[in-house]
């Protein structure tokens, strides 16, 4: 974690001196997925994602946390307590203008769902690979709104019970704040 925010730092200190080596982007997002699980059929949740993007490259380097439930405190099995994962993404301005600007890729990470009802605190951890596209547009200043779908899969047995089972696509919608655009 140390090293993470040592290169955050220093990337960020790049972007706002003179030598501009680097966009960065901080997204912030909501939206979810049906769930015939959830007593409601379908779980919402949200992101926090810091696009890291070389100015002389069309690809990104994205961290980005998310949680999925349907109360304050996840309590089912069913319910993504936790995500992280580290994301490669190719990313593309389509049009003649600056504004707007498509992303595509891929990445894993690290899941956390609690273990269940019984024990709510305890989580069960596993590895969880994603595929996302989106759209950013920046609509002033620095602000923009991006749109995200993504399709996201973790499984894990132990002693042959399944104990993480998600395959699903998600839909999110957010803000943006757009550094060095």
């Amino acid at each position: 974690m140390k090293k993470l925010i040592i290169t955050i730092s220093i990337l960020s200190m790049a972007i706002l001196s003179q030598a501009h080596v680097a966009d960065l982007t901080l997204r912030l997002g909501q939206g979810g997925f049906y769930d015939d699980r959830s007593e409601l059929g379908k779980l919402g949740g949200g992101q926090v994602t810091l696009d890291i993007k070389p100015v002389k490259y069309p690809v990104a380097i994205s961290f980005t946390t998310e949680y999925y439930t349907n109360s304050n405190e996840p309590t089912h099995s069913y319910e993504i307590a936790g995500l992280f994962a580290i994301n490669l993404l190719y990313m593309k301005k389509p049009f003649k203008t600056e504004r707007v600007n498509v992303f595509l890729g891929g990445g894993m990470g690290r899941l956390g769902v609690p273990k269940g009802e019984d024990k709510p605190d305890d989580r069960e951890i596993g590895i969880v690979y994603n595929l996302e596209a989106g759209i950013n547009v920046r609509a002033f200043w620095k602000i923009g709104f991006y749109g995200i779908t993504k399709y996201l899969y973790a499984n894990k047995e132990v002693n042959n019970i399944e104990v993480i089972d998600f395959s699903e696509f998600i839909v999110l919608l957010g803000i943006t704040i757009n550094f060095g655009l």
